[in-house]
């Protein structure tokens, strides 16, 4: 399966990318997906993530599907 992944802030820094398609096993979780991640951009192990699923925040079990859309981003805060 197919997925368009988004990174925001300090993570787009850090994968060199605003964006980009990635081929997935059937079946993964937005953990498994998380994992993955980690393995290839060590340097993302330092930050906590928020990772949201379709423009949603999402349960880490939550099984992913060909075209969903996975945004990863630092957690934010206004003043």
């Amino acid at each position: 399966m197919k997925v368009e992944v988004r990174f925001f802030a300090r993570c787009r820094e850090i994968v060199g990318e605003k964006q980009r398609a990635v081929e997935l096993e059937d079946g993964m979780t937005l953990k498994d997906f998380k994992d993955l991640l980690m393995r290839e951009y060590p340097a993302l192990k330092r930050l906590t993530l928020l990772i949201s699923l379709n423009h949603a925040y999402a349960d880490p079990e939550a099984k992913l599907k060909d075209q969903d859309e996975i945004a990863v981003f630092p957690p934010v805060s206004g003043g």
